[in-house]
This record gives C-alpha cells, sequence and structure tokens, in this order.
C-alpha cells in the first residue's frame, strides 16, 4: 500500500508541474526549472526537536517576489507546501489503517469446544501473520461448563525486519475476535525464547481445556501462560507434564525441569455467609509443562 500511494503521488505531482507550466502567462528562459525549484523550496523541511517545520516555504514567503510569471512560481511553491503537509497526513492514515481493528469469528463461545488452532490459522491468514510468529501472554478465565468470561493473548511476529505484536481479545457478545496489530521494534531480546503460537494451540487443543481442570470442584478457571521457556524448581507445588494428550505428575526428583507453561489457578466453591456476602476458597495452583527436559535429561515427548 506504502508503494502504491507514493506511486500515485509522484504521478500527481508530475502532472500538477506540467499543468503549471502550461499556464505560464509568459514565455521566460528555463522556466520549467525554476518551477521545480520553487516546488522544491515549497517542499523542503527543517525538523525543530523532531516537529517538522516548512522552512523552504517560510523562506520563499518572506523573501522571494517573484515578477515574471509570479502566480506560476507561486503555485510550485504552494504545491511545495501541499505535499509536505501529505508527507505529514500520510504517515498518520498508513498507522491509522494498518493498526485499525479488526474482527474475526471464532470457532466457538466454548472453552471446551473452541479449536485454538483452528482459529489461529484464521487469524494470521487474514492478517497475513508470520507463520512462526510467537506467543507472548495467554490468558483464559471461563466457568465450570466452559463459558468462557475472558480470553486473549500477545503474538509477536516479524515483517520487512520489523517485529509486529498483535493483540487478540475475545468478545462474549459477539463471538468474535478483535484484533490489533502495531509495529513495535526492530529488536525483540526475548523473542526466540517464545513458543511458536502455532504449537502453543496445537498442544492446546491436543490435551483441551477441560483437562487442565482440578479434580475437585470449582465455580470458574484461569489459565495463564507468558510462552517463555523456564528453568523451574518449585518444591510446594502441584507440578504435571503434558505429553500428547496424556497427563502425569512431576516429581520433586525430577526437579529441575525446564519448558513451557501453562498455569492454572483453580477457584473453589462460592458459598454466602451469615452477613450475606459470598465468599470463595483460596486459588488452587497447578503448573503444566509442554516440550519439558526433566532433570533426568529425558525429553518429554510430544505424542506418547
Amino acid at each position: 500500500m506504502s508503494m502504491f500511494i507514493n506511486i500515485l503521488a509522484s504521478i500527481v505531482l508530475i502532472v500538477m508541474l506540467v499543468y503549471i507550466y502550461k499556464k505560464r502567462e509568459e514565455n521566460e528562459t528555463n522556466l520549467g526549472l525554476k518551477i521545480i525549484g520553487y516546488y522544491l523550496l515549497g517542499s523542503f523541511t527543517f525538523r525543530m526537536n523532531e516537529f517538522p517545520v516548512p522552512l523552504g516555504f517560510l523562506v520563499f514567503l518572506f523573501f522571494f517576489r517573484p515578477i515574471a510569471n509570479r502566480t506560476a512560481k507561486h503555485y510550485s511553491a504552494y504545491l511545495g507546501l501541499a505535499f509536505f503537509v501529505l508527507q505529514l497526513i500520510i504517515p498518520a492514515v498508513q498507522e491509522y489503517w494498518y493498526e485499525r481493528p479488526r474482527d474475526i469469528a471464532a470457532s466457538s463461545a466454548n472453552m471446551y469446544q473452541i479449536s485454538f488452532l483452528q482459529d489461529w490459522s484464521t487469524i494470521r491468514d487474514q492478517l497475513d501473520i508470520d507463520e512462526n510468529a510467537r506467543l507472548e501472554r495467554f490468558r483464559a478465565e471461563y466457568e465450570k461448563d466452559g463459558e468462557i468470561i475472558r480470553l486473549s493473548y500477545y503474538v509477536v511476529g516479524q515483517s520487512d525486519n520489523e517485529f509486529i505484536r498483535y493483540g487478540i481479545d475475545y468478545s462474549s457478545e459477539t463471538q468474535t475476535y478483535t484484533v490489533k496489530r502495531r509495529k513495535v521494534a526492530r529488536k525483540w531480546m526475548q523473542y526466540e525464547r517464545k513458543v511458536f503460537a502455532s504449537r502453543f494451540f496445537e498442544v492446546f487443543d491436543e490435551i483441551q481445556a477441560r483437562n487442565l481442570s482440578p479434580e475437585q470442584s470449582f465455580d470458574r478457571i484461569i489459565l495463564n501462560s507468558d510462552g517463555e521457556k523456564d528453568k523451574y524448581a518449585i518444591e510446594d507445588r502441584k507440578k504435571l507434564l503434558i505429553m500428547g494428550k496424556e497427563i502425569r505428575e512431576i516429581t520433586n526428583e525430577e526437579l529441575p525441569v525446564e519448558g513451557y507453561i501453562i498455569s492454572a489457578c483453580s477457584m473453589g466453591t462460592t458459598s454466602e455467609n451469615t452477613s450475606g456476602y459470598t465468599s470463595s476458597t483460596s486459588c488452587e495452583d497447578i503448573d503444566y509443562f509442554f516440550d519439558a527436559l526433566l532433570n533426568k535429561d529425558e525429553y518429554a515427548e510430544k505424542d506418547v
């Protein structure tokens, strides 16, 4: 799109300069070059503390008093000023258009039925996201029956040697994802430590969200992941290993473990006390590992 706008602007500029030349009031030596010169003067920009100033046009306005073909030369300078303004407007318009929110339908409104890999593939294809995009953060909150309360995640991809951050938020009202993107940097230090988004959702679909719920009763559950490979050695916390469609416990003897983590927080049954207020049991935290390397130097295979 940027190239198209540049080509279109160049064509318009050439047409306008030719038009101004043809509307000259009288013959003048090297008038064509002078018209181009006045245009360049009008478009000349000086940046003061990163703020663009149309210095060339100000110089023309205060110090130039053309006599021959006065109208043509004035038009050329004003044309330069117009393109100076366009140089300020076009990038803002391009940024707005690039970062505009996109709505994409979700495959389901239920956490237990949604196909995350399918939805991610649809989002990736529609926004032309890098296939090797990495998951930066994932958060899901849902009821016992799977009804989604909140669902959002962030993905970082690369395009034209730039990193692009995509924010994906699910709306339970419209059952759609709202996707926003913006260019963030040319370097992303932790990028290589993040899991591929496609791999994360592949694992998620294979193990299924209902299997990440605790055995005891609960009202709702919160899942979190920062998508980063971590080394972990916490003994007083429940730890489970995802291996394909199977889950097994990680013993303290197998620590430290290095892998990607999905943390689950299950909220217990809510009850009403004598004061009329509802209360909830404390959150039970469980950490699920996938693509993990245990202390025994054995890889947890993706498939059992």
